[in-house]
Formats: C-alpha cells, sequence, structure tokens
C-alpha cells in the first residue's frame, strides 16, 4: 500500500534505479516507487528521466506537475493500467440516467453533511441548516441543494464577505488542497479501470478529469478544514503550507464505520463504486465522513 507523498521544490535530479526514485541535489535520496501514493513536482529547475515517468505511471502514482508559481498544471497517470478496462468502460457507458442521478444525489448529501461536520467541529453556526439541507437532497439534485449549500457554507466558515472568486491566501489554499484531492481520486479511478472523462454529473468536453470532479466532492470539506485552522484572508502560501497541504491525504476519515486514512478511503470508495456499477445498485456506494484532523499512522 502506497502512503508517501513527496514535494520535490528545490533543483533537483530525479532517475529511477532499482524501482526507486533517485532524487540528487546536494546529496542523494533514495524511495522506493511501490511506497509513493503522490509526487508532486513544483520546482522549475527539476529534471527528470522518461523512463522515471513511465515506471511513477505504472505504478498508480500521481505524478502533479506545478507551474512557476507553484500551482498544479498538469498530472501524470497511466493509461489501460487495468486488467479488465473494457468491461468497466462497458458498465461506465451502460449505466441509466436514473442511476447516474442516484450516484449523485448520494454524493452531494455527503458532501452536504461533511460541510456541516466541518463546522461543527469548528465550533461554527450553520449544522443544523446543512443536515437538514443533506436530507433534503433529490434525486440529481434537482433542487440544487449543493449551491444553496455552498453559498451558506463558505459564508459560515470564512465570514459574509468572502467569496470563492477572490484573489487572497484562503482561496489559493483551497484551490492547491482540492488540486491535491483531485488528483489522488482520479489515481484510484484509473487504477480501478474507470474512464475519468465519463462523469456522473459533470460533463464538461473540455475536462478530462468529469468523474475525479464527482467523487472528490464529500472529501472538500477536509481541505476546508485545515484552510481554516492555518490560513489567513492576506497568507501568501509557503512551502511549509503547500507540504502540509500535500500530506492531508494520510489524515484520517470514517469510511464504513471504520477509521482510515484518506488515500484508503478513496479506494474503498471507488472499489464501492465498482461494485454499484456492476450490480447497478446505487445503495452499494460507500462515501467518507470526515473527522478532526490527525496522522493516520500505519501499522
Amino acid at each position: 500500500m502506497s502512503f508517501r507523498s513527496i514535494i520535490i521544490s528545490n533543483a533537483a535530479n530525479l532517475t529511477l534505479r532499482n524501482n526507486n526514485l533517485i532524487i540528487n541535489v546536494e546529496e542523494e535520496f533514495q524511495i522506493p516507487i511501490e511506497d509513493i501514493s503522490v509526487l508532486v513536482i513544483e520546482g522549475v529547475s527539476v529534471k527528470l528521466t522518461s523512463r522515471l515517468l513511465s515506471n511513477l505511471a505504472e505504478n498508480n502514482v500521481a505524478t502533479i506537475v506545478c507551474d512557476e508559481k507553484h500551482l498544479p498544471s498538469s498530472i501524470l497517470l497511466p493509461l489501460n493500467s487495468h486488467h479488465r478496462a473494457y468491461k468497466v468502460l462497458k458498465d461506465q457507458l451502460s449505466q441509466s440516467a436514473a442511476f447516474s442521478k442516484r450516484i449523485w444525489q448520494s454524493i452531494i448529501k455527503q458532501k452536504l453533511y461533511n460541510q456541516g461536520k466541518c463546522l461543527e467541529l469548528l465550533s461554527l453556526e450553520g449544522v443544523e441548516f446543512l443536515n437538514k439541507l443533506s436530507t433534503s437532497v433529490e434525486s440529481g439534485d434537482r433542487g440544487n441543494r449543493e449551491a444553496i449549500g455552498a453559498k451558506y457554507y463558505f459564508k459560515s466558515l470564512f465570514g459574509e464577505d468572502f467569496t470563492r472568486n477572490d484573489d487572497n491566501g484562503i482561496n489559493s489554499a483551497l484551490n492547491y488542497g482540492y488540486t491535491i484531492m483531485r488528483s489522488a481520486v482520479a489515481r484510484t479511478l484509473v487504477m480501478y479501470g474507470f474512464n475519468t472523462t465519463l462523469g456522473v454529473n459533470h460533463c464538461n468536453e473540455l475536462n478530462s478529469f468529469n468523474l475525479a470532479d464527482d467523487f472528490m466532492e464529500p472529501l472538500r470539506p477536509i481541505v476546508d478544514l485545515w484552510v481554516h485552522n492555518n490560513i489567513k484572508y492576506d497568507d501568501a502560501l509557503s512551502k511549509e503550507h503547500r507540504i502540509a497541504l500535500v500530506d492531508l491525504v494520510n489524515s484520517e476519515c470514517i469510511i464504513d464505520e471504520q477509521n482510515h486514512s484518506i488515500l484508503n478511503a478513496i479506494d474503498k470508495m471507488v472499489a464501492s463504486y465498482t461494485t454499484a456499477c456492476s450490480k447497478k445498485d446505487f445503495r452499494l456506494l460507500k462515501l467518507p465522513t470526515i473527522k478532526q484532523l490527525e496522522y493516520h499512522y500505519y501499522e
């Protein structure tokens, strides 16, 4: 089970040796590829080999490349890594509209519940409103409860004057953290053979990760919780902040009534979606519930 989140910020040469990532800076570091779940390359002077990139993809490492502002701009994922990719694709294509709407209903219900949980953990007002909103989500979220909840939630979380379009430290951290979660979800979906272009609700023709955008929704409040506790409006997104946001994938959440790391929870979520698609039963989908931020230690 991969668990390491690696971020490369300074000039370095990255190569492959004996299935290990070799990082050459002033000294040499060696990390087993099979231990890595997410690799973030944000240094503009990082050099790496195509052989390494191929090996990272084969081992389902979400390799994220950042621009000169340290913001994620692309992700490298494997093609056709699943042994029954065609079967999974047929299951995706054969889903009925009713099934997809029910899956989306479940996702939005859990997202709203997790947003309420986030406010509860921070002792902020709005928990009851979001919980009630969660129970009223219809198939396909016909009443657009997601948008109603988001408008109320962000003002409860960051203040009445806050909007998601502003250029500030809070939004920079949220966007960075959401991208990491999106990449972790995309990595797992590909691992299970899904075509990430085919979304449950998201259907942007220019987006290669519609399905990842669907399933990252219940995970957003984890990022929100961390940002509220660590970032102020005028803060610049520092290297330490970015490292912590990448490492959020190793924080704990609850899924199937047990504590798991976010990475494990994503795996269980996607595995349950595989079963739900195969059996045409949306009730088989399992989704994570957030809890107080705590690092998940592996035995």
